[in-house]
């Protein structure tokens, strides 16, 4: 694996093969490391390549050259901002980086510099962030075979000192060389096998909701479960106008985002519906992909486990790499999802 590091740099004089803005959604220059950016790519001319492409989804990342830059590229990244942790910031951020990485492999790059993406005025705290940025690097090293140096480059003492103290925890808990998936889950005094989930690009990443993935149910075509499940419960509430919208974007966070919004939306409703018209969509999602399926059943009898340490419904409410996770007695979530996997998981072998 490519190594990542942590300099204190001035990110404009790095002269590796990308370098990354931490941009707004419609690519405008603003203060902070965006507009130094501006400044030494030379204003006009990043400034017109932007308006060009004129608009970047949040978790999402665009590609314009470095002009005046030591660099041959900037990667434009957008990233979320922070309330409070349960919009999907982590999903969100996660997807930035890795994101701009496929980017820039897409494009030749070998080497790329990051900031600490919406660590800013973005208001994402700063310890959290930089556990989402190195976990988002490493996965992507793994899973895409990738052979790109990366760089984060700080001007602060406290963030060099943090985000090399993080780095240093992952590579002594995670070695290039292994990843282990399967884990022992305490249930009371017995314990059972387990896997443990969340972005959809980490191991075991087909699980999760966000995974892009195409089936079909009552004659509509998803193309993911997020997708899925957030149509149905515009639905439930007869907000078809929002339902078609949530069809007409293959955004996952966008259609998030308008689920959020469903009209005449009452929550003891949606309880008791939501793990139904999970199962019902697994169901579909995972019969008819084959590959998806055989990935399923295999994980046998083990306990499904969604973490993410902000959902205290579909998720166990646990972060991924906290050891929490290993004891059901400290979760603060339903982990539905988890659950509706499983039965899913059931039905399947039965009809096998």
């Amino acid at each position: 694996m490519k190594k990542i590091s942590i300099v204190k740099a001035d990110i404009t004089s790095l002269d590796t093969d990308a370098i990354v803005n931490a941009a707004n959604n419609h690519l405008s220059a603003g203060g902070g490391v965006c507009g130094a950016i501006f400044s030494a790519a030379g204003y006009a001319e990043l400034k017109r390549a932007c308006e060009k492409i004129g608009f970047c989804n949040t978790g999402s990342a665009v590609i314009t050259p470095g002009f005046e830059l030591k660099a041959k590229y900037v990667i434009h990244a957008v990233g979320p901002i922070w309330r409070g942790g349960d919009q999907d910031e982590e999903k969100l951020l996660y997807s930035t980086y890795y994101q701009s990485l496929k980017v820039a492999k897409e494009n030749g790059c070998k080497s790329i510099a990051f900031p600490l993406v919406s660590a800013g005025i973005y208001g994402y705290p700063q310890k959290a962030a930089w556990e989402t940025a190195i976990s988002a690097c490493r996965d992507f090293h793994k899973t895409e075979n990738s052979d790109i140096d990366i760089v984060f480059s700080v001007l602060r003492d406290e963030t060099f000192d943090m985000g090399n103290e993080i780095l240093s925890k992952f590579s002594s808990l995670q070695s290039d060389d292994s990843h282990p998936t399967e884990y022992k889950l305490k249930i009371g005094n017995q314990s059972f096998d387990a896997y443990f989930f969340h972005n959809a690009n980490e191991p075991y990443g087909f699980l999760s909701n966000w995974y892009l993935s195409d089936f079909t149910v009552d004659g509509i075509k998803f193309t993911s479960m997020e997708q899925y499940i957030m149509y149905n419960k515009c639905l439930c509430f007869d907000d078809s106008i929002t339902a078609k919208d949530i069809i007409n974007t293959d955004d996952v966070s966008i259609q998030k985002s308008l689920g959020r919004k469903a009209q005449n939306y009452i929550d003891n409703i949606w309880a008791g519906k939501r793990q139904l018209v999970a199962v019902k969509g697994l169901y579909a999602k995972f019969s008819q992909n084959d590959d998806l399926k055989k990935l399923l059943l295999d994980t046998g009898d083990a306990y499904l486990v969604e973490c993410a340490v902000n959902d205290k419904i579909w998720a166990c409410g646990i972060d991924l790499h906290d050891d929490s996770r290993l004891n059901a007695e400290k979760w603060s979530g339903q982990n539905i999802l988890g659950f509706a996997l499983m039965e899913v998981r059931d039905s399947l072998r039965v009809h096998e």
